[in-house]
């Protein structure tokens, strides 16, 4: 799988191989199931992030929007499903965005950097996991109001 999200986020093949990779060796059936559904889930949100980025502008604040209730709704879920594997939950903020990146910019940014940690076979914690699933959605709904602030001043 090269580097570029259109070649391998959008294979079924693919994706489900990096989403298995994730299972812990010798896991329980539960930590597999949560491992599958936080993956899973992360995957939708990286197409949902891709779609926005190279999809048509017009669209693109409704791919905005679905990509910030995927974010909170994993969000929602990740402390029940610490419990489910026994992983001691702590929420911890996401990184700030640096100075002068555009919302748009930033959800290329965290989706780059969830899109490598996707593709990095070994399990993950999921409190390691749930800033940068913050960071996305901040960035989504940061480009939505952006997006409806220019609108105004353009149709004002």
């Amino acid at each position: 799988m090269d580097g570029d999200p259109a070649r391998w986020l959008f294979d079924p093949h693919a994706t489900r191989a990096l989403v298995l990779a994730h299972r812990s060796p010798g896991g329980r059936p539960v930590d597999d199931v949560v491992s599958d559904v936080v993956w899973g889930d992360v995957v939708r949100l990286l197409r949902w992030a891709a779609a926005g980025s190279s999809g048509p502008p017009e669209l693109r604040t409704g791919t905005w929007w679905r990509l910030a209730a995927g974010c909170a709704a994993l969000l929602r879920r990740l402390p029940a499903l610490s419990a489910e594997v026994a992983q001691p939950w702590t929420a911890l903020p996401p990184e700030p965005a640096a100075p002068g990146v555009s919302p748009a910019q930033r959800i290329d940014d965290v989706a780059a950097r969830l899109a490598t940690l996707l593709r990095t076979p070994e399990p993950v914690d999921l409190r390691a996991l749930a800033p940068e699933v913050d960071a996305l959605g901040e960035a989504a709904v940061q480009a939505i109001a952006t997006s409806e602030i220019e609108s105004l001043h353009r149709d004002g």
